[in-house]
């Protein structure tokens, strides 16, 4: 019960940050992107000047906003599969079931982002959106076997 209203919850998350317009989206993004050059410059005193702090906020904008999406629907395969897990345990079809839904919202997303101004629906985002899952769900999958094998030997 409690994992479908968290995954219901991630899920409603996701939409919002969907709903976003581009211009807000990009600020927000741009903003923690250049926070983080900032800080690396001031952690190994980097002496970067603020045309270069810009330079580098604006290259790393874009792989660490691919990288939230992959986080997101990381979370959101996670939470899928633990909701299912209550109902069988987990098991393949669990982790498959939850990667298929994880895609089809990822999909879902993207055409809601067609209604949304200065957004675009992209399939690429829909395959980094399930890639992100699919990764996240692996990582579940071989820790929740390196716990059955530790459990096993106790």
């Amino acid at each position: 019960m409690i994992t479908g209203i968290l995954l219901a919850g991630w899920m409603t998350v996701i939409f919002l940050f969907s709903a976003q317009p581009a211009a807000t989206s990009g600020r927000i993004s741009g903003t923690l992107a250049y926070r983080i050059v900032e800080k690396t410059d001031r952690i190994f005193h980097l002496g970067l000047e603020e045309p270069q702090l810009e330079e580098y906020a604006m290259k790393l904008d874009h792989p660490l906003r691919k990288c939230a999406h992959m986080t997101e629907y990381a979370i959101m395969g996670w939470l899928c599969c633990f909701f299912l897990a209550g109902f069988a345990g987990f098991s393949r079809r669990s982790y498959l079931l939850s990667l298929g839904i994880t895609a089809f919202y990822a999909a879902t997303d993207e055409l809601h982002q067609l209604l949304v101004p200065g957004r675009s629906g992209q399939f690429r985002d829909v395959c980094i959106d399930t890639a992100g899952a699919a990764l996240g769900l692996l990582a579940l999958y071989l820790c929740c076997r390196l716990a059955a094998r530790f459990a096993r030997k106790k």
